[in-house]
């Protein structure tokens, strides 16, 4: 039979739309979703709470059998000291001073001295005796090991927002705490009475001898500043007002006009020696010139020459020619005068000229000397001006230590006045008991009303974490979002598990044909359009349907496919390449021979092997009979052939193979083939192992069209269990509806 040449690309060309491979192993992180984890371990957690209760309710027992806890307590209540304000007379409360005293009392209650005064005191024997007993070795207490327990144990507090310090012993016998808490008490109260006179007087002595230093530094500051003031002579700490600072604007200023003239200057004579060097000789400028017309010798000349023009005139009015000897007379002595005038006044523009040259050069000269005599005044003034700035500043600095000083001691006067006025009033009558010790009745630990949430706590935090480490470190595919976080890998869709659906199946692989108004059909209908669309794009005809692992369901996949393209009117074949283990002829109630393996020997022609079963079934090219089953010839060019021939005879070729995992059958047709889909069950694949053949297919000459995840629950968060009913409910709705 001949074959038609199909497009499909060849060995080491790209593939159409193939995605590109990426790394083996598994791919992106860790992700799920809480809600969705809450309502899958809701039973589990419900059962933490409960457990967690159990245990909050025997730990309260376990703790209040062998390890109770008795706290006796004690108030005390600071007294503030009032100061009256100056011209008001009313009394105020220093909070500040409160503050500081109360933590100071705070610190004092639970310090080393109240301790040690303790373990030291006569009574502790009879007043904490089943505790003293716990301490004490041959008659005698055990002081480090007493220290440090007592530490612990005794607390004291301020209370917010009040005057009074809480103070608080808790051991395992009441009568202890009562009698450990007294003890506390009276030897903190003890110490403070015995150590506040001479605290005060200790105090005032520092204070005035701060007063003292103080003044000292005061007067050392004063005679400096004067000295000072004296010495440079100083009228104003205003740099910028002093005599030198306005003497130096008016130099500066001078200056600025002195080299403004210098500069004027210096252009005239420039303009004035390059006449000189000129050899078509000089240009006298216009103000020379002018300056020369108004001289005594040119204005006598230009007289005589007028005088004598005059008299032409009259000569002509007179009817005296030209050639008349006084006429001639005349016209030569108006020649004469004029070649003089020329004469003359060439003479003194050249004089004239010579004499600018020099009084220019005089006036530079002059001019540079007053600059230089004002540039050494310039610079006397400015060191004076840098004298008096310096000196200035150490007065101000001078000036901030007197006013830093006079602050301090003010602060100092303010403390010892203080100090004086509460001295009546020490810090041991300061502290009143506002309420006394007491043997407790019940308690402090365990409390019931805590243990109960603690335990349920602790317990639910501990399962919750469990569970999160548990879906952290859980690779299995569970739904298609598993395969969304391997990278670069597309998802075609999910198939529910057939006990998701409503509708029985008697078999999985013929489902499409037995029930096609079943919620499995419905999945397998938008399956084929998703691969139709994207095989039809690329001209592609044969399709290799590759499992995981054994019981992936790839085989009743290729099938359903099949039986779904035939629905939608496309010639189909099913090629059964699982030599191993053959079953898409028992799926459709087929013989397995003749079939693939005698058309690979070369025993039977293709139309011969190729088989057909219900009308609206796909035809099937079994696996053959079982003694004729080489694997080695499913690589070989004779293979490709066969899908080649498949290609031109049918629209859709679909092969079913081996797992992927147990046989490298799957990666050795991929070569022969338009396009692949990996098929993997849920719970039962690993991300990692789906990555790993994801890239192994897309390898391939083939197109990898994507991964397909079969069998999902909808405990595994892959559909939920009321979108299957709904959907099985419309579908069975319709199928009653009139043709």
């Amino acid at each position: 039979m001949s074959t038609q040449q199909i497009n499909r690309p060849q060995p080491g060309q790209p593939r159409p739309g193939g995605a590109p491979s990426s790394a083996p192993g598994g791919g992106g992180g860790v992700s799920f979703d809480p809600l969705k984890l809450l309502q899958k371990y809701k039973y589990v957690l419900v059962g933490a709470i409960i457990a967690g209760s159990f245990v909050g309710a025997a730990g309260h027992v376990f703790f209040l059998k062998f390890f109770p806890g008795y706290k006796s307590t004690v108030l005390f209540e600071c007294t503030p000291v009032e100061t009256e304000i100056a011209m008001m007379g009313t009394a105020t409360i220093d909070e500040d001073e409160m503050s500081r005293f109360i933590g100071t009392q705070v610190a004092t209650v639970k310090g080393e001295r109240v301790i040690l005064a303790v373990l030291q005191d006569a009574r502790l024997e009879s007043q904490a005796p089943k505790w003293y007993k716990r301490f004490a070795s041959r008659g005698s207490l055990d002081i480090v090991e007493g220290y440090k327990e007592l530490e612990d144990i005794i607390k004291a507090n301020a209370i917010p927002n009040t005057y009074l310090i809480q103070l608080s012993v808790q051991v395992r016998d009441p009568s202890d705490a009562a009698g450990l808490v007294r003890l506390v008490k009276e030897n903190y109260l003890r110490i403070l009475s015995s150590s506040t006179s001479s605290n005060v007087t200790k105090r005032k002595e520092q204070i005035r001898n701060a007063i003292s230093n103080a003044d000292e530094t005061l007067k050392e500051l004063n005679n400096r500043k004067n000295r000072l003031v004296q010495g440079q002579g100083i009228g104003t700490t205003d740099v910028d007002k002093s005599a030198q600072a306005e003497t130096l604007v008016l130099l500066n200023a001078q200056i600025i006009n002195l080299d403004q003239q210098i500069e004027a200057y210096k252009v005239l004579l420039a303009n004035d020696e390059a006449q000189l060097q000129r050899n078509t000789g000089i240009q006298y400028d216009s103000i020379l010139r002018e300056r020369v017309e108004q001289m005594p010798q040119i204005l006598t000349l230009k007289q005589q020459i007028i005088a004598i023009q005059a008299q032409l005139l009259a000569f002509s009015s007179a009817g005296i020619q030209p050639d008349h000897r006084s006429y001639k007379l005349h016209l030569g002595q108006l020649e004469a005068n004029e070649r003089k005038l020329a004469d003359t006044r060439e003479e003194l523009l050249s004089e004239s000229f010579n004499t600018r040259i020099d009084s220019t050069r005089m006036a530079l000269s002059q001019y540079r000397a007053q600059i230089a005599k004002m540039m050494t005044e310039h610079e006397r003034y400015q060191k004076e001006l840098n004298d008096l700035t310096t000196t200035s500043e150490e007065l101000k600095e001078i000036d901030r230590q007197i006013e830093s000083v006079l602050t301090l001691k003010q602060e100092h006067d303010s403390n010892l006045a203080q100090l004086s006025q509460s001295a009546g009033l020490d810090s041991a009558n300061r502290i009143l008991i506002n309420k006394t010790e007491n043997v407790p009745d019940r308690p402090a630990f365990p409390i019931f009303y805590v243990m109960i949430p603690a335990g349920i706590f602790l317990i639910t935090a501990l399962t919750a974490g469990a569970l999160v480490v548990f879906e952290m470190l859980d690779q299995r595919v569970k739904s298609a979002a598993d395969i969304a976080m391997i990278p670069r890998t597309k998802i075609l869709g999910v198939i529910p598990d057939a006990s998701e659906d409503p509708v029985s199946h008697t078999q999985i692989s013929t489902v499409f044909m037995d029930s096609p108004n079943s919620v499995l059909a419905e999945q397998y209908r938008q399956l084929r359009t998703r691969l139709n669309k994207s095989m039809l794009s690329h001209g592609h005809k044969s399709l290799l349907v590759a499992g995981a692992m054994p019981g992936s369901g790839a085989t009743s996949v290729a099938c359903n496919i099949a039986q779904a393209s035939v629905a939608s009117g496309l010639k189909t074949l099913v090629i059964d390449t699982n030599f191993r283990r053959a079953t898409v002829h028992t799926a459709f109630g087929l013989p397995d021979t003749p079939g693939l393996a005698e058309l690979l020997a070369g025993e039977k022609a293709f139309d011969e092997c190729i088989q057909k079963s219900a009308k609206n079934a796909p035809h099937v090219l079994a696996a053959g009979s079982h003694n004729m089953r080489v694997v080695e010839r499913l690589g070989t060019d004779m293979m490709g052939k066969i899908i080649a021939q498949a290609c031109a005879t049918y629209d859709l070729v679909i092969i079913d193979v081996a797992p992927a995992i147990v046989a490298g059958d799957a990666l050795t047709l991929s070569n022969h083939v338009d396009a692949t889909m990996l098929v993997v069950r849920a719970m039962s694949e690993k991300r990692g192992q789906v990555a790993r053949l994801k890239n192994e297919l897309s390898d391939s000459r083939a197109e990898f069209l994507g991964v397909l995840v079969n069998g999902v629950r909808s405990s595994a968060g892959g559909y939920m269990r009321k979108n299957i009913r709904t959907s099985h409910q419309y579908h069975s709705g319709s199928s009653e509806q009139p043709a």
